[in-house]
């Protein structure tokens, strides 16, 4: 039988090689010309925790992590076109099953929000792997910025995982930054 919960993730941000950690879950939030979200009809990838390696199941939710922030967390840092850097405890989905890993969350971090997705199609448990993300961020003074189905690498741990992306726009600006997840349990 299927099994499905929700998960929370812990989110710490790799700028530039640097880890950055948010103390108090604050962010700043700067302004630039804002480019148009996906399309309705576009899908998000995602990324989810590791399942049984010869699986064809549906994904199931994976168990809960203590990441940076703990379980059910995000830690962001987007440094371009806008900055916006902080934590934020919210519902972290992260699912696998069939090869497949997925992980999805929003958050709000000082009047922005950032949505994201990771999509691992060959998934084997923790590890490396090549993977598509979706990012849309909602800046503090209504400006959208997004990237659909980026490639990326991304690391996945047996609780969360972490991603570094840049990626142009539609309206060909470079959408940068890193997110750490934990999954919610």
């Amino acid at each position: 039988m299927h099994q499905q919960r929700r998960v929370r993730a812990g989110v710490a941000v790799f700028a530039g090689g640097l880890l950055l950690a948010s103390a108090g879950c604050r962010a700043q939030v700067g302004g630039a010309t804002a480019d148009p979200l996906p399309s309705a009809g576009a899908t998000s990838p995602a990324v989810a925790s590791p399942a049984s390696a010869g699986s064809t199941a549906t994904p199931e939710a994976a168990s809960g992590g203590a990441g940076t922030g703990g379980v059910g967390s995000l830690t962001i840092s987007i440094t371009s076109p806008v900055t916006i850097a902080g934590h934020v405890n919210t519902a972290v989905s992260c699912q696998d099953g069939g090869r497949r890993y997925i992980e999805s969350a929003t958050g709000a971090i000082s009047g922005a929000t950032v949505t994201q997705s990771v999509r691992v199609a060959t998934y084997q448990g923790p590890g490396s792997y090549p993977a598509l993300v979706t990012v849309s961020v909602l800046a503090a003074d209504s400006q959208r910025y997004a990237v659909d189905a980026v490639p990326a690498t991304v690391q996945i741990t047996q609780t969360g995982g972490s991603v570094d992306f840049s990626a142009a726009t539609a309206a060909g600006r470079s959408l940068t930054g890193s997110i750490i997840w934990s999954c919610s349990s």
